[in-house]
């Protein structure tokens, strides 16, 4: 064996890409077509709606739960990709950026699956998220542009702060949550910032964000 390859790695490496990407673009238009109906549409309605056969949708998502969790791990995959490409970003707009994608998220995904995506999502995906935001929380401390004394925690409150009021105003005003996003931010980057509360310890943090959905 002279350790060259005959090309058939490749071969399948780029089955595997066209797989993957043709079940994420499979996805997105049963995402859009539950936005169009509603959470409680049936698997046939969805599929012809989505433009697919309902044999289709059938073969690959067999019950409604799978479905919704193929589209919850669709949700959070896309997240951590637009996460991990903000250092590429100025400092200062990082975590604007990151919240604004966190909500757009979350209004996508209130109008199609029964709980936020996020508590539907593995733990691997959690812990790497969690992960991704504490450096950018680090970078923005080191740079000057987030309060000292800012934490996850925080983070994770201004989200759930989102959730509910995309709860509450949608369908009625769909986008006011992008009104209270300014002034989470504009809080979270005030040098005079200050806390009456601590945070959040690791624990409680977990404890609240692995509850099971009721």
């Amino acid at each position: 064996m002279d350790g060259q390859s005959d090309g058939s790695d490749m071969t399948a490496g780029a089955r595997a890409d066209d797989s993957t990407r043709a079940e994420e673009e499979l996805l997105w238009a049963v995402a859009a077509a539950m936005q169009r109906l509603n959470r409680h549409a049936s698997m046939a309605q969805i599929a012809r709606e989505a433009g697919l056969s309902p044999a289709a949708l059938y073969r690959r998502y067999p019950t409604p739960n799978v479905l919704r969790a193929g589209l919850a791990t669709a949700f959070y995959d896309r997240l951590l990709a637009h996460t991990e490409r903000l250092p590429g970003l100025p400092v200062e707009q990082r975590l604007t950026h990151f919240l604004r994608t966190v909500g757009l998220h979350l209004a996508l995904s209130h109008a199609i699956l029964p709980h936020q995506f996020g508590q539907m999502a593995t733990a691997e995906q959690r812990e790497r998220l969690y992960a991704l935001v504490a450096e950018l929380l680090e970078d923005g401390r080191q740079a000057g542009v987030l309060a000292p004394d800012v934490t996850l925690s925080d983070v994770a409150a201004a989200v759930w702060a989102l959730r509910g009021i995309i709860e509450t105003t949608d369908p009625i005003a769909p986008d006011a949550w992008e009104r209270h996003l300014d002034v989470i931010v504009a809080g979270l980057q005030s040098p005079r910032l200050t806390f009456r509360r601590p945070p959040l310890d690791a624990e409680q943090l977990d404890r609240v964000i692995h509850r099971t959905p009721d």
